[in-house]
């Protein structure tokens, strides 16, 4: 059956509308739109204590979301050319326990995004006037300028922020040409007096010449505090994004977690014609996800952080309960909160120090979730392994990562341009492969394949991958920002900061097209059978291999 979003409200104020319809699908329907805007407002958005992984969820643990897929299985959302607005800082779109879902042929925006974009229109003596995008707000007082966004409904804030007051750095646009820079080479650094021009003009004199870039955009985000993901797929399977625009997403990005086969084609992941930002931080996160991830034919551009990042989590062990129990944590910051090990899931422990293996894979018998205390005990249907309680430099030496949730990936036919950050992160056991794809503008890697058991904790020793068949182009502007980042980096990250011994293994490397200037097209550490052949070069053509790798024969 089919459903019309005519029959359930009024576009102009959608939330309520949405619920309502949401709660009439049954297997097999299709919900569409019609090609207008429909706007959904945090007033009327739909509650869940829920967290979600690489945002800063234990501190925010309450999310807002303006449209939520439930408990629901084989539906479509079609929207047919629509665009949704988003009205405030929230999650724009959950898809929480369901099964064949496709969402196709519609738009994500923020009516005001929280990202802050500064145009230097023009810089006189100590002085420099800023221009803003249309919808943002702002009170300027003196030496402080207070961005917000308000309810049309009540004086109630969605969010609120002064100068640069949350924020670990700021990140210049010109151009394709997008980098970081601290604070205090930004906007707000040396303040001397801020005023108000117009409703999107901005004039702040300083104590000396700002040493700002004319014509740059700087954009300011609340980075230090990630309140939620733009859209969260949770222990969801068959997820499918089809033809969608993407032009911004607050919080985060559109995260994957606990999930089963996800794909993505013909997404524009890209900002509107008033923005230069795409993302508050990443585009695509797939955290501890298994099957398929699937991204072709997709558009990636000005995010504030990586365009895809897909990695599983090691947590680490804490404490001993019994020979067959013991209790692991989370560890950085921004991970935690949610059930990472369901009953007969497989696990893996390692070597905090190498990551080297210990043999053999460990069936989970039982977990129960210590949500506050970013832990979880897990007992196993085998004893655990002897050398459980191993210190390394007074540190707990062990972690352990759920390999029944390492997806296969495929990345085919997509562009990344205008990134921070890097292109592609993957650390997976799965099979990989990434191919046809161009690459342009990005400041650090292209591609990234790190897997850390000291920093973030992302997870996944790689077993079978090959990246081929794609354009990379190192072309960052050094007159902007000086960019020294491999094309390819292979770099595992241990406690302690050395590698002991291959932790990759299987790698190919070929058929790509490299314009990389000065830049190494290749660095690699830790990596066991990795084959780089029948590549072409424009500029450094020299690889650097690095500790504990061995090429194979065809290297």
């Amino acid at each position: 059956m089919e459903l019309y979003a005519k029959d359930f409200g009024d576009s102009k104020n959608f939330s309520e509308a949405f619920l309502e319809a949401v709660s009439k699908l049954n297997s097999g329907d299709v919900f569409s739109f019609e090609n207008t805007e429909y706007h959904f407002f945090k007033d009327y958005s739909q509650q869940r204590e829920i967290h979600m992984s690489n945002t800063d969820s234990l501190r925010n643990p309450n999310k807002y979301f303006a449209m939520i897929l439930e408990n629901l299985e084989g539906i479509t959302i079609d929207g047919n050319g629509a665009t949704f607005v988003i009205h405030g800082d929230i999650c724009a779109l959950g898809v929480l326990n369901c099964k064949n879902i496709t969402l196709k042929n519609f738009t994500i925006k923020y009516f005001s995004p929280s990202v802050i974009e500064m145009k230097v229109d023009k810089i006189e003596k100590k002085s420099a006037i800023f221009t803003l995008p249309e919808n943002t707000f702002f009170d300027a007082d003196g030496k402080t300028v207070e961005f917000y966004e308000k309810s049309p409904f009540s004086d109630r804030v969605y969010w609120k922020y002064k100068n640069d007051e949350n924020s670990y750095n700021q990140v210049v646009h010109i151009g394709s040409n997008v980098f970081r820079v601290k604070n205090d080479k930004g906007v707000f650094h040396n303040v001397k007096s801020v005023s108000a021009l117009t409703h999107s003009e901005i004039k702040i004199t300083y104590s000396s010449k700002p040493k700002l870039i004319e014509g740059a955009v700087y954009a300011i985000t609340q980075n230090k505090n990630r309140n939620t993901s733009g859209v969260f797929v949770n222990e969801s399977e068959n997820i499918k994004a089809v033809n969608l625009n993407v032009n911004y997403l607050q919080g985060f990005g559109w995260l994957s977690q606990m999930c089963a086969d996800l794909s993505f084609e013909g997404c524009n992941f890209a900002p509107d014609k008033n923005h230069v930002v795409s993302s508050f931080a990443d585009l695509i996160h797939v955290s501890s996800c298994k099957g398929k991830v699937d991204i072709k034919k997709c558009n990636f551009e000005h995010p504030h952080d990586d365009a895809i990042n897909i990695h599983g989590v090691f947590l680490r062990f804490k404490e001993k309960l019994d020979s067959k129990s013991a209790v692991f944590e989370f560890v950085h910051a921004q991970q935690g909160g949610y059930s990472a090990f369901h009953e007969g899931n497989k696990v893996k422990f390692y070597y905090r120090d190498s990551l080297e293996a210990i043999l053999g894979e460990y069936t989970v018998k039982q977990a129960i979730d210590y949500i506050d205390g970013k832990s979880v005990s897990l007992t196993f249907e085998e004893e655990l392994p002897e050398n459980i309680e191993a210190t390394y430099d007074g540190h707990s030496n062990i972690v352990i990562e759920n390999v029944s949730y390492c997806p296969d990936v495929e990345i085919s036919d997509c562009r990344f341009e205008a990134i921070p950050t890097r292109g592609i992160l993957c650390t997976t056991s799965g099979k990989v492969r990434i191919f046809d794809n161009s690459f342009s503008h990005i400041f650090m890697a292209h591609i990234y394949i790190s897997n850390d058991a000291n920093e973030w904790y992302e997870s996944g020793p790689v077993r079978d991958m090959e990246i081929y068949s794609n354009n990379f182009f190192k072309d960052f502007d050094e007159e902007y920002a000086k960019s020294e980042a491999p094309v390819i980096l292979i770099e595992p990250i241990t406690l302690g900061g050395k590698i002991k011994a291959a932790v990759h293994r299987n790698i190919k490397i070929f058929s790509n097209n490299f314009e990389n200037k000065k830049s190494y097209p290749v660095v690699a550490e830790g990596v066991e059978n990795i084959g780089i052949y029948s590549n072409v070069f424009k500029g450094k053509a020299k690889i650097k291999f690095k500790h504990y790798t061995t090429q194979n024969s065809r290297g």
